[in-house]
């Protein structure tokens, strides 16, 4: 009798792991498809990095939502494109200039249609909670200052290095600390939010910002981080130093513009194991173009019609 009953509890137990195990929210398309970022959430159609834009992206069946993250004031994180409020709230004011409580009670969704008239900026921990076993979240840090003299000196004390090294990555956060770069308070505030809900494996961190990537990279290893670039298809100097960043960050992935992608580079990245993806991509005959190419993403505005195009089955 007991024997039958240790069997029982076996098979039970094995059975509500499997299910648990087949539970597992894992963001990303299929294995062999590429993958739909909605940018700022499905923005074609809801105001871009509002929850109605991220509850849109998941209803579409978007693979990931893409937002966008500044500093408040009062050094908290709220989800908007710009660093200044015109656009978005008609306020010819920089985001910096405002507390957290003042941000959020300003309408974000007026000036896409009344229907979403008094539609908050998010958090970045409103987003996150929504998304959590549910969609993945590419977190876009925004880049807080000019850091130009900074990445210069990085580069100079990386003169000797094709990739980082312990000592090497020491020696940058020593010289990111004493600048006193507001991006160091920003990238290290979204690490602590996605880790507080322990989403490492369902977010990715990106950024134009070579510095930002840096932090990211060194301080919080466990994460995928990639690198944003708008370098157009014949700059070809500007083309060399991102990839300078690319690999010496070796950071995951580089993500290029529509303006910037050709064959050629696509290759170069993929040929080393890195993915590339394509912004911001809206229309049908681009869409199939890129997927052509063979880009592992495709970042859009319009992920209903992506995943339209590329074939793939729509929630």
């Amino acid at each position: 009798m007991n024997l039958r009953i240790n069997v029982l509890y076996v098979v039970l137990l094995s059975v509500i792991l499997f299910f648990t195990g087949c539970a597992t929210f894992r963001p990303g398309a299929p294995a062999g498809t590429i993958d739909v970022i909605a940018h700022r959430g499905a923005s074609q159609r809801a105001p871009e990095n509002t929850m109605a834009a991220f509850r849109l992206a998941h209803e579409m069946g978007a693979d990931w939502f893409e937002l966008d993250c500044h500093l408040t004031r009062d050094q908290e994180i709220i989800l908007i494109h710009d660093g200044d409020l015109e656009r978005i709230a008609g306020i010819k004011a920089p985001v910096s200039d405002y507390d957290l409580e003042a941000l959020r009670k300003m309408d974000a969704g007026s000036w896409k249609n009344e229907r979403f008239a008094g539609e908050p900026l998010p958090t970045l921990g409103e987003a996150l909670d929504f998304a959590k076993n549910r969609i993945g979240v590419y977190v876009e840090i925004k880049n807080q200052t000019d850091d130009s003299a900074l990445m210069a000196q990085l580069l100079e004390r990386a003169k000797d290095n094709t990739v980082m090294t312990p000592a090497l990555a020491h020696t940058f956060m020593d010289a990111i600390e004493t600048s006193g770069t507001r991006n160091l308070i920003l990238t290290r505030s979204t690490i602590a939010e996605i880790r507080k809900r322990h989403m490492e494996k369902g977010v990715v961190i990106q950024s134009f910002s070579p510095v930002i990537c840096a932090i990211a990279r060194i301080e919080a290893p466990e994460m995928r981080v990639e690198l944003l670039s708008g370098v157009e298809a014949d700059k070809h100097e500007e083309w060399e130093q991102v990839c300078r960043w690319v690999f010496l960050l070796d950071v995951h992935g580089l993500n290029i513009s529509a303006k910037g992608i050709t064959p050629g580079r696509l290759a170069a990245i993929q040929g080393t194991g890195k993915t590339m993806a394509v912004y911001t991509v809206d229309t049908a005959e681009e869409i199939s173009r890129f997927a052509g190419w063979g880009v592992d993403a495709i970042i859009t505005n319009c992920p209903d019609l992506c995943l339209k195009v590329l074939g793939r089955k729509q929630k």
